[in-house]
């Protein structure tokens, strides 16, 4: 009898693990080495604005993987400067002085409020973007200060569910003119004391602060004397910026100018400095953007299981290395409109 007992249920046992085995398993949240897998969003007004459209980029993320999401919260072109009732009260709270045109975030708090808790019931970061070229300049500093600042005004008065987990700016000093001429040395001195002040304001706040960097910033180029210090470039960044999400747009995964190839330094330095580094990749069509260079910039020409092959392959090399921080997608726009 006790043999009979024990049959059934070993025979049940198959059963259930056949059955459990059979279901598809949802979307790997993080990469497969257990890191952050992230998402440029930048447009809230088409990605946030309805409760379909936070639903969508929520289950989209899901079926992706991505676990983190930089959401724009600057200026956008063609939105109605003026709060919508009855959330125009709220306006004032969010305010941090005259700028140009009016940050989204400040113009409607309440959209940001539902996605990001959303996205917290769904295990996803919600880390606040903005940037602009010009920002890099001393006499433009201002305005990156005042987004932090308004980003830690919206978290104050909100709930904690509905609050940002950090702050991404996206500061690109090359696609300034003064980039090509003299200028770029004095440029380069802004650059970097920006990030000084940003660092500074993000960490009295208690907010995590994270840039964007191109992979070539450790060029033999860029080698510059910073507080009497000469180093590359991407180092002195990662001096002040505890994580950088490294632009390294390129289109394979192994060999020369991969991606790999173009964050070995990054990487290597944060992993000797306590830093983070997340590997990002472009999915964007920069025919006639990026020329003549476009087709090994993105995975546009590729495809999703290309690049998700690639991604695998650098994620598997990188996993043991302390710096490393995962991956990161530019952009939501055109990474749900990739071919398979």
């Amino acid at each position: 009898m006790e043999k009979c007992r024990r049959k059934v249920w070993i025979t049940w046992l198959l059963i259930v693990t056949l059955m459990v085995g059979s279901v598809p398993a949802p979307g790997l949240a993080e990469t497969t080495s257990g890191k952050d897998k992230g998402m440029w969003a930048w447009f809230p007004n088409e990605d946030i604005n309805t409760e379909k459209a936070r639903q969508d980029l929520v289950e989209f993320s899901k079926e992706k993987g991505i676990n983190v999401i930089y959401l724009n919260i600057g200026v956008r072109e063609g939105v109605p400067q003026v709060p919508p009732f009855p959330y125009r009260h709220m306006h004032p709270k969010f305010g941090v002085g005259n700028q140009e045109g009016t940050p989204y975030l400040q113009l409607h708090p309440e959209q940001y409020q539902k996605f990001i808790k959303l996205a917290h019931e769904n295990d996803i970061e919600v880390i606040a973007l903005d940037g602009a070229s010009e920002w890099a300049k001393k006499q433009n500093h201002k305005t990156p200060i005042k987004r932090i600042v308004q980003v830690a005004k919206y978290n104050k008065f909100s709930k904690e569910e509905e609050q940002f987990d950090g702050i991404q700016l996206d500061i690109e000093p090359y696609l300034l003119d003064e980039w090509e001429t003299e200028e770029r040395s004095q440029l380069i001195q802004d650059y970097l004391n920006g990030l000084n002040k940003l660092d500074k304001i993000a960490a009295d706040h208690h907010m995590d602060f994270m840039i964007a960097m191109p992979f070539w910033f450790d060029g033999d180029e860029y080698v510059s004397d910073y507080n009497n210090v000469t180093k590359p470039l991407s180092d002195h960044t990662m001096d002040i910026v505890d994580t950088v999400a490294i632009m390294a747009y390129r289109d394979t995964a192994e060999g020369k100018d991969s991606k790999m190839y173009h964050s070995e330094h990054e990487l290597e330095y944060a992993d000797e400095n306590g830093k983070t580094a997340v590997i990002a990749v472009e999915t964007q069509n920069l025919e006639g953007i990026v020329e003549p260079y476009y087709e090994k910039v993105s995975y546009f020409e590729e495809g999703e299981a290309y690049m998700n092959d690639n991604l695998e392959i650098v994620d598997a090399a990188y996993a043991d290395h302390p710096g490393y921080g995962g991956q990161a997608i530019h952009k939501y726009q055109s990474y749900r409109s990739m071919k398979p």
